[in-house]
C-alpha cells in the first residue's frame, strides 16, 4: 500500500548539504557540447581542461550514437516523436507572461483542478510539493547550441518567485518495454516524453492564463531535476536503478514538471518500501549489461546516502544498439501489467519484511528476461 509519511524516504539518508546541480555536468550536456559546439570550440576546451579524461569518450559517443537507427523503416516512428517534441522545447512554449489579474481560488480547490485537467490532458499520475531549491538546476547546461528559444549554456538558472511543483507522470507501454533492448523500447520513451512535453506547457499556459507564473519543464528544455521532485510529490521513491519506481507503473514511466508561485495544497511523500525491496532484489544490477547500476550498499553522493548510476556507462551501452535500451525498467518486478493479481502483488511487495526477497526471487523464475517482441505488428 502507499503509506503517506511527513518527509520523502530520502531524508533518512540525508547526511550533508544538498548542493543544486550543474546541468552542464550532466552526459546529456556534455554530448550536447560536443554534438553543437564541436569538441575543439572553446566551451568545450575549456569544459575538457578540467574534465580531461571524459573528452575521447563523448568524441567516440558522438561518433558512435545515432538513436533510432536500429528501426531501420520503422526509424522515423521515432523520429516524428521527438521532432514534435522539439517543436514545443524552445522558451516561448515553456514560459510566458502571466494574465495581469490573478483569479482567487482555495490552494485545494485549485490543486484539485490541476490535477483533474492534467489527467484529461494525458498525465497518469499528478501530486504536488513546495519546490525546493537543491531540485533547481544551477546553471544550463543543454542550450541545442545556444540556439533561438534557449538560455545560451552557462547561464545561471532562478526560479525565485516558483514556490510549487506539480510532478506529472506518463506510463510506458509495457509490451514495448518488454522488448528491450531493442527499437520498440525506445519508441515507447519517446512517446512518454513527447506526450509530457505536450501536456506540461498546456499545464503551464493554464496557470498563467490563472494569472500567475508558471513555467513547463519537460526533456526538451529541463531546469529542474524530475525525479527528486516526484518523489516529494508522492508519485513514489527513488530506487536502486536511480529513477523513480511508482506502484503503478514500476520503472516504466516518464515524468515532467510545472513549476509556479500559486498558492496550491500539497501531497504527501509515500513509503512504497521500495528501499527495503531493492535492498534485497537487486534485478536491475543483475541484468544491467554493463553494470551501471550498482548492486552493493548505497554511497554518499550529493549530501544523500543513495544508489548512484553511472550515467556513462549507461548512456555508451545505448550506441551498441541505437536505443535507449531499458533492460533495468524491464527486470523491475515492480514494472508489470495494470491486473487485479500483479497489484494484489504489489501490495505484498510495499510491506517492508523478508517476503520481498522471496518475491524478487519468484518474479525472476516465472518471468525471467528472455527476449520478446513487442507484441504490435505496426513494427518490424
Amino acid at each position: 500500500m502507499k503509506k503517506k509519511i511527513a518527509v520523502p524516504t530520502y531524508i533518512k539518508d540525508r547526511v550533508g548539504k544538498i548542493e543544486r546541480v550543474d546541468e552542464r555536468d550532466t552526459v546529456f550536456a556534455v554530448h550536447d557540447l560536443v554534438r553543437y559546439f564541436g569538441a575543439d570550440s572553446a566551451p568545450a576546451v575549456e569544459y575538457f581542461s578540467r574534465h580531461p579524461d571524459e573528452r575521447k569518450f563523448y568524441e567516440l559517443q558522438h561518433e558512435r550514437l545515432k538513436l533510432g537507427s536500429s528501426g531501420k523503416e520503422d526509424a522515423p516512428f521515432f523520429a516524428s516523436q521527438f521532432w514534435a517534441l522539439r517543436m514545443v522545447s524552445p522558451a516561448c512554449f515553456v514560459e510566458g507572461e502571466p494574465a495581469p489579474q490573478k483569479v482567487t481560488i482555495d490552494p485545494a480547490r485549485a490543486s484539485a483542478k490541476i490535477k483533474g485537467f492534467a489527467k484529461f490532458l494525458g498525465a497518469d499520475l499528478v501530486g504536488i510539493a513546495p519546490l525546493k531549491p537543491e531540485w533547481v538546476y544551477s546553471h544550463v547546461g543543454c542550450s541545442n547550441g545556444d540556439r533561438a528559444g534557449f538560455s545560451p549554456r552557462g547561464t545561471a538558472i532562478d526560479l525565485p518567485p516558483h514556490t510549487y511543483a506539480v510532478a506529472l507522470g506518463f506510463g510506458m507501454d509495457h509490451d514495448l518495454m518488454q522488448a528491450q533492448p531493442f527499437f520498440p523500447e525506445l519508441l515507447t520513451t519517446a512517446k512518454g516524453y513527447t506526450s509530457s512535453a505536450w501536456v506540461s506547457i498546456q499545464l503551464a499556459a493554464m496557470l498563467r492564463g490563472w494569472g500567475y507564473a508558471a513555467r513547463a519543464h519537460h526533456f526538451g528544455n529541463y531546469q529542474v531535476l524530475p525525479v527528486p521532485i516526484a518523489v516529494d510529490c508522492g508519485l513514489g521513491e527513488l530506487s536502486r536503478a536511480g529513477y523513480l519506481l511508482t506502484k503503478e507503473f514500476g520503472l516504466g514511466l516518464r515524468l515532467a514538471v510545472v513549476t509556479t508561485d500559486m498558492p496550491l495544497a500539497s501531497d504527501t511523500p509515500v513509503d512504497l518500501g521500495v528501499q527495503s525491496f531493492c535492498e534485497q532484489c537487486k534485478a536491475c544490477a543483475r541484468h544491467c549489461p554493463v553494470g551501471a547500476i550498482p548492486s552493493g550498499e548505497k554511497q554518499e553522493h550529493n549530501g544523500v546516502r543513495k544508489w548512484k548510476l553511472d550515467e556513462k556507462k549507461c548512456y555508451a551501452y545505448w550506441a551498441v544498439n541505437q536505443t535507449s535500451c531499458g533492460r533495468c525498467m524491464s527486470a523491475c518486478p515492480w514494472t508489470k501489467p495494470h491486473t487485479l493479481l500483479h497489484k494484489t502483488m504489489a501490495e505484498f511487495a510495499s510491506i517492508k519484511g523478508p517476503h520481498q526477497r522471496w518475491m524478487a526471487w519468484a518474479d525472476e523464475i516465472v518471468y525471467g528476461r528472455r527476449e520478446r517482441k513487442s507484441g504490435k505488428d505496426f513494427l518490424g
